[in-house]
């Protein structure tokens, strides 16, 4: 009975570490195991965009080996805050999508598919450089917190990107001006 437990534990171990599976290259995810995920030269890991973080503001890998950033004195905090950026190489975009609406539409049918009412509110904005972009407002549960999500997808030159803010209801105004400021430095850059 005991062995019969040692394989059960081991095999859901092998399931749990196949399902956090990226597309990162291998060099990334040693990087992310050496520096403890915290990196201090965030620029050089940002690939396909450019974006400036506040001084107060690191830039680390989370759980699943992707670049993302957060409020230093939230690094050791969970719940915890975070911003990141997504492109065609860390987005499953589904087949057919080609433009801005269907990207979105595709993401808030994840977004319902995943969360009980997420309070959800989708609107349309202007940017200078990338013309139209999508804004997504949502409420999730994330380990028995209620989280605030805003997203913030470009589909420009036949190209997929989605910045995240995500913060625990309490704590998501405190950022908020910094999300917004990081967004105005955000470049694309292929």
């Amino acid at each position: 009975m005991f062995n019969f437990f040692k394989i059960t534990c081991g095999f859901a171990f092998f399931l749990l570490s196949i399902g956090c599976v990226t597309t990162n290259t291998k060099s990334t995810r040693n990087l992310c195991l050496k520096e403890n995920r915290i990196i201090k030269d965030y620029a050089k890991q940002q690939k396909n965009y450019s974006l400036e973080i506040p001084n107060n503001w690191v830039g680390f890998f989370d759980t699943h080996c992707m670049l993302a950033y957060k409020p230093k004195t939230s690094v050791k905090q969970k719940p915890y805050i975070v911003v990141q950026v997504l492109d065609k190489t860390s987005i499953k975009v589904s087949t057919g999508i080609t433009n801005l609406e269907e990207f979105t539409n595709d993401y808030v049918k994840h977004i319902i598919a995943k969360n009980t009412n997420p309070q959800l509110n989708v609107s349309y904005q202007e940017h200078s450089l990338y013309k139209k972009y999508s804004v997504i407002s949502y409420k999730t549960s994330f380990l028995g917190n209620i989280y605030t999500s805003l997203t913030i997808s470009f589909y420009y030159n036949s190209k997929p990107f989605r910045l995240t803010y995500f913060a625990q209801i309490d704590e998501f105004e405190n950022y908020l001006e910094d999300f917004t400021t990081m967004l105005e430095t955000f470049r694309i850059t292929v």
